[in-house]
């Protein structure tokens, strides 16, 4: 027996299930919106308290300010650092050579592996007199406190961070490489120009928005960046890697205040949603120019 649907009543059938999922995502981002704005108490409920929580948080010397600086340093620097290494790699794979397929292959490992895993195997490579110490020593260097000192943690997870996602970088700027014309390429080298002079007006122009891809997709990992600073240091020593992610977590799971976490999160959505709205909004502008 076949059922007939009303012509009136089929788009809103068709409609049903997009609208069911985006009901699944918008309760609980608006549950947390609500409660960025509340202090929830241990009986679970949520009094609503305007903007206390921003006022609190968000004063001179309290967390919220060194969470924000925290973070932003560390996305400006992890995608600086990310953008340049895979520049520098994917022009290395366009070369023609026997071993660049080999070379190929072995860019995409730290891409294969999980970023928990990734970071607990350079935590192992870090400790007091381990490989890396071994290395540094070899060449005469002294050993160094990888991650237990403020001076060197930030970087060290930053290097960390950097081995994993580079990859991703390399690939993405390796598509637009492949996507310049030879013909534009071999007019340059018939006019003389050099290398350094065909980055500067081929390659970096027309490698613009694959950048912008670039500093969206890593830009937005970096700023919520979470699992490779957890691992490695639960964002210590002495609060050095404490980002907004990492003090969200913590006021929620370790101080079980979920209005203040809410906040920092709400204050990352934004970040987040910003940098990808303005960038996306030059390259589309960019585009129709």
């Amino acid at each position: 027996m076949s059922v007939r649907i009303p012509p009136k009543a089929a788009p809103y059938l068709l409609m049903l299930p997009g609208m069911l999922l985006m009901a699944g995502v918008l309760y609980p981002f608006l549950t947390g919106v609500t409660w960025a704005f509340s202090h929830i108490g241990f009986d679970g409920v949520a009094h609503f308290t305007g903007l206390a929580n921003f006022v609190d948080l968000f004063k001179p010397g309290n967390e919220g300010l060194q969470g924000l600086s925290t973070t932003l340093r560390y996305a400006v620097a992890a995608v600086a650092i990310q953008t340049v290494l895979g520049l520098s790699v994917a022009l290395l794979l366009t070369w023609k050579a026997r071993w660049i397929r080999v070379f190929q292959t072995l860019v995409i490992v730290p891409m294969l592996l999980p970023p928990v895993v990734a970071t607990v195997m350079w935590k192992v490579m870090m400790v007091d007199r381990g490989v890396l110490d071994y290395f540094a020593q070899s060449l005469g260097l002294e050993s160094v406190n990888w991650l237990g000192s403020p001076s060197s943690a930030f970087w060290s997870v930053l290097m960390i961070e950097t081995w994993i996602y580079t990859p991703f970088v390399t690939l993405l700027l390796l598509a637009g490489l492949h996507g310049i014309p030879e013909e534009i390429l071999e007019a340059a080298k018939v006019d003389g120009a050099g290398f350094f002079s065909q980055l500067r007006h081929i390659y970096l122009p027309l490698l613009r928005p694959y950048f912008v891809l670039v500093l969206v997709f890593r830009g937005i990992d970096s700023l919520k960046s979470f699992e490779v600073i957890w691992t490695a240091t639960q964002g210590g020593p002495l609060d050095t890697l404490r980002t907004l992610h990492i003090y969200a977590y913590q006021f929620a799971i370790q101080y079980l205040d979920f209005g203040r976490s809410m906040t920092f999160l709400l204050v990352l959505w934004i970040l987040t949603y910003g940098l990808s709205f303005l960038l996306l909004k030059a390259r589309r502008q960019a585009a129709v120019g």
